[in-house]
């Protein structure tokens, strides 16, 4: 491998970009890396090539991107993707790994935020926040105190998580205060992490049975992909609520809209839809029992200057010959040719 070639880290898009040099210490960070170059590369929702990955060694990928719609074999430059966030549905995880190509993502820079997103969604359903907002604005302000307009509350009621992982239990901890039941459904949660917590583990056909509350927090896999249709929606109580802050194929977006308008559920927080962005005569647009956010609501100045440093530190700790935190696509750390690639990186940049 020549000498002088720069260590080329790659920007996905324009908005990754934007998000990386916005937040002053990750770009700081990018600046001191000794002999790395920065390219920034315009693919929107276009697939991103063997040639672009041939073009860097490490790239930090939106999440818009997707990889591996087509064959990667000619992909022999970059060692490594990293996710900005937590979801890799995107990423076809095989073909990576057949390219010598780690996928790392950074799911604790998400965590607070996105607990965060599904706790306002749940707050604002559980007080009618935007039916009660709209009566202020339309002038029938004394209709704010009517029965008809009263929230539910929390305390007392039952939360269900459909996924426990890193942001499921965030969540646990900013909603114990009000004093919930805890229904947790999750069948990848080891009881190492499930400990400590107040809550009860169960099928999913019975914690959607039960809660007031379900909270869609799990990845989008083949497992998950319309774990919520009709059937899974009949099984929840017509007072209970869905929140979405995941990802949109989980739920059967039409079964979900036909539920709401036949009110056989009382309403639904989703920041998360299929397809995105959501289509213009989607009946969800139409029904006044559901808040719906550009799954964009966990996308604070807090997410992205997390997000942003910790995509850093993987580009750094790829040039010094290391794998990034956050390894998706394990069994490529023992493939040759990228061991190949990683010592390279660590003669030439690794100073200590």
């Amino acid at each position: 491998m020549d000498q002088q070639l720069p260590f080329r880290v790659g920007l996905s898009d324009e908005d990754i970009h934007e998000k990386i040099t916005s937040a002053q210490a990750a770009r700081q960070a990018l600046d001191s890396l000794p002999g790395s170059e920065l390219v920034q590369f315009s693919r929107g929702f276009l697939p991103i090539t063997p040639e672009v990955l041939n073009d860097v060694d490490a790239m930090i990928l939106g999440g818009s991107s997707y990889v591996g719609c087509e064959d990667l074999g000619g992909a022999r430059r970059c060692a490594a993707l990293i996710r900005f966030g937590a979801g890799f549905d995107r990423v076809d995880l095989d073909a990576c790994t057949a390219a010598d190509i780690m996928v790392a993502t950074v799911p604790t820079a998400l965590r607070r935020p996105m607990a965060t997103a599904a706790l306002t969604h749940i707050l604002a359903l559980a007080t009618r926040l935007l039916a009660r907002s709209g009566l202020v604005y339309n002038g029938r302000w004394s209709e704010g105190y009517h029965t008809a307009n009263l929230g539910g509350g929390l305390t007392g009621k039952t939360i269900g998580f459909v996924g426990f992982g890193n942001i499921g239990r965030d969540l646990y901890t900013l909603i114990r205060p009000f004093q919930m039941r805890h229904l947790v459904f999750d069948p990848h949660l080891d009881d190492a992490a499930a400990d400590g917590h107040e809550i009860e583990r169960l099928d999913l056909a019975a914690l959607l049975e039960q809660a007031d509350f379900v909270v869609i927090l799990c990845p989008l896999t083949d497992e998950t992909r319309q774990l919520i249709g009709e059937k899974e929606l009949g099984l929840m109580k017509p007072t209970a609520y869905l929140i979405n802050v995941a990802r949109g194929a989980i739920v059967d977006q039409a079964a979900l809209a036909r539920a709401l308008a036949e009110k056989r559920i009382c309403g639904a927080g989703l920041d998360a839809f299929d397809p995105e962005p959501i289509a213009p005569d989607d009946p969800l647009l139409a029904l006044d029992n559901v808040v719906l956010t550009p799954h964009a609501l966990g996308h604070t100045v807090e997410m992205v200057n997390q997000c942003s440093e910790m995509c850093v530190a993987g580009v750094w700790a790829v040039a010094r010959g290391q794998a990034p935190g956050g390894v998706v696509n394990r069994a490529v750390l023992d493939r040759p040719k990228l061991k190949a690639k990683l010592e390279a990186f660590r003669q030439r940049f690794d100073s200590g």
